[in-house]
């Protein structure tokens, strides 16, 4: 997905037409959090305004790993607020990752599509649907975005985060180190 700001840089699989229509297809949001008390209502906020003004049909699945913050009791509270039909609350009792976050949250999930996002924000929803016209565009299994092309970024990085990134990179491709 894109950062807050940035990717319009798309990539993606195409498949054969099967002939959908748009009007019976649903989007499901995973939401893994952890610690994401102050972000979760406003990225819930942004996605359900951004399918709202889109007139895409979507639920929002929440997998919290047993924050410890109160994470789970402000889910509680956005799935009261938007509906359960909306906002799925799916917790987990302790912390057990993010790639088993997706597993539950897919295992969850009603819609034909999957939307994976980051609920610290580093994604923003202002982005999903053009990503959606362009999976319909050319009839794609997969549609992915980067901060790293066209006029992506990565906005709001403390100057730690944006050295530890760049030798990273630069580790991978002179050394051949994979971290």
């Amino acid at each position: 997905m894109a950062s807050t700001g940035a990717s319009r840089s798309l990539a993606a699989s195409q498949r054969p037409p099967q002939g959908r229509s748009s009007r019976q297809d649903k989007y499901s949001v995973l939401l893994p959090t952890y610690n994401e008390r102050e972000n979760l209502p406003l990225i819930v906020w942004l996605l359900v305004k951004s399918f709202s003004e889109s007139a895409i049909n979507y639920e929002i699945i929440i997998i919290d790993d047993g924050s410890p913050d109160g994470t789970r009791e402000v889910a509680e509270q956005l799935e009261k607020i938007y509906g359960p039909d909306r906002i799925l609350l799916r917790p987990r009792e302790k912390k057990l990752g993010l790639g088993t976050a997706y597993i539950h949250g897919i295992k969850h999930a009603t819609g034909n599509y999957v939307i994976i996002m980051d609920a610290d924000l580093s994604h923003h929803p202002k982005f999903i649907p053009e990503f959606i016209r362009k999976q319909k565009e050319g009839n794609f299994d997969i549609v992915s975005g980067t901060r790293y092309k066209g006029n992506g970024g990565v906005y709001g990085w403390d100057l730690k985060r944006k050295i530890i990134r760049y030798v990273r990179m630069f580790m991978q491709l002179s050394l051949g180190i994979i971290i």
